[in-house]
């Protein structure tokens, strides 16, 4: 939800006669578009519908189509592995700039090639990080991004009240509430540092509720010992709204996360999630740490949890803790930056003269992809796994039936659902998805029928209408 998270808080802090659509990958779409964003889902490379060779083109011809429907001035990119399917697009529509939105404090020497991609966009923009200090990843001191302030969805969005948040989440409301939020990492496993943190909380006396998270896209269960104090949160978004109901909180080291925790002044212990590919989240908790503005642990040390659990509940240190991240919220003035380089600049953002180099790097990236398809996936297949670099054989088109609705499958043969609405959980089914945006053009619709018999086999069914 983190990249999804912070182009929602752009997207809420756009000037007015500026709109955004939000194009994702992601299945949590859905309780981003009950925010008012309007927005459309694409299905993501490891969804098995689309072959695997022709994900990426796909993608650009999605990626093209709602580029024409909306009319878009401006493409914003937020991730840290920029898809070739992105870069087919802007050589198709080098009118309209691409922007890459880069979040900072990778990993030292991690996702390096990524960084050839930079060659895909007219622009990049870094969101500070309270963390910054201790970037020593590739991205730092690379001189080629406007650097803007953090980016939280709480700059766009108000808190509730305390009384409010809790009569809201069904919380009691005298008791102290310490806030668990789950990562997807050992942390989120709730068999080492999850369990120790919940255990540590609810046998440390002084009556403590726990509430848990669950985010939308969370599939594990959570053991409980002491039901009676422990409240499970389900699909609660953003919960940055409900922040006030909390007196401490057990969260791991994201960026969004951080940057919605501290600002809003609630004590709070951040567990790194060692096991991360790109974000440094060890860096992020122990420089967060070292300012004073939170706790610090690791999710490898169960014990060392504990300990900072005990610790963070003690009424010396919460205070300290709320003291010095009390002005931290006036820095949050980062997506209404982006928001401001990306309208107010849109018509004087040109493509620029790439370097040598980065020319060079894409020009790598795009031979290897058409060696792929010259090679063609089971080809391309078999060298991966000579080169010993894994991967799934590739499939070939996905048979399907149109239907506007989720109708039963049926013969053996999948019914691809082409709706205007969409759910979690139809995008979190196992049946294919097709979402067109909502309130599109006939055209529009029109040329998404021709891209799903593109890439799918289509034996049947024409829907007449969208719900």
């Amino acid at each position: 939800m983190g990249h999804l998270t912070r182009q929602a808080a752009v997207a809420l802090s756009l000037l007015p006669g500026h709109d955004a659509t939000l194009f994702s990958l992601s299945v949590g779409l859905p309780a981003v578009l009950d925010l008012g964003i309007e927005g459309e889902y694409c299905p993501s490379y490891d969804r098995p519908w689309i072959a695997s060779r022709e994900w990426h083109r796909y993608l650009s011809d999605r990626l093209l189509a709602i580029i024409d429907e909306i009319g878009a001035e401006t493409v914003l990119f937020d991730g840290v592995a920029p898809y070739p399917g992105i870069y087919h697009a802007s050589r198709s529509r080098r009118q309209v700039p691409f922007v890459w939105l880069r979040r900072g404090m990778w990993r030292s020497g991690a996702n390096v090639a990524a960084l050839a991609k930079t060659a895909y966009f007219d622009l990049v923009i870094e969101p500070g990080d309270l963390g910054g200090k201790a970037d020593v990843g590739p991205t730092a001191r690379r001189g080629d991004a406007i650097e803007v302030k953090p980016i939280s969805i709480l700059e766009p969005l108000g808190m509730m009240s305390r009384d409010e948040a809790r009569e809201d989440l069904g919380l009691p409301s005298e008791v102290p509430i310490a806030l668990l939020t789950l990562g997807s990492g050992r942390l989120g496993d709730v068999t080492g540092p999850g369990l120790a943190a919940l255990t540590a909380m609810l046998e440390g006396g002084a009556g403590w509720h726990i509430a848990v998270t669950r985010s939308p896209v969370a599939l594990n269960e959570i053991p409980v010992a002491h039901a009676d104090r422990l409240t499970v949160l389900k699909g609660v978004y953003p919960l940055a709204r409900y922040l006030a109901a909390f007196d401490v909180a057990i969260s791991s080291a994201g960026y969004n996360s951080v940057h919605e925790l501290v600002p809003a002044g609630l004590p709070s212990l951040l567990v790194a999630n060692t096991s991360t590919r790109t974000d440094d989240q060890e860096a992020r908790a122990r420089s967060l740490e070292a300012q004073g503005l939170a706790l610090a642990a690791l999710d490898t040390d169960p014990d060392g949890v504990a300990a900072a659990c005990r610790k963070l509940v003690t009424t010396k240190v919460r205070d300290e803790l709320r003291e010095r991240t009390k002005d931290v919220r006036q820095l949050l003035t980062g997506a209404a930056e982006t928001g401001a380089v990306v309208t107010g600049s849109a018509g004087a953002i040109r493509p620029r003269r790439r370097t040598a180099s980065e020319m060079a790097g894409a020009a790598t990236l795009f031979a290897k992809e058409r060696m792929k398809d010259i090679l063609g996936p089971d080809r391309t297949w078999a060298l991966k796994r000579m080169l010993g670099r894994g991967g799934v054989p590739a499939h070939g088109r996905v048979q399907v039936n149109l239907v506007s609705s989720e109708e039963p499958d049926s013969a053996g043969v999948l019914n691809l659902a082409m709706v205007s609405t969409v759910t979690a959980e139809l995008l979190g089914s196992e049946r294919p998805v097709e979402h067109v945006l909502a309130g599109s053009s006939a055209q529009y619709r029109a040329r998404r029928l021709e891209i799903v018999h593109s890439y799918y086999d289509v034996i049947g069914g024409t829907p007449e209408g969208l719900d």
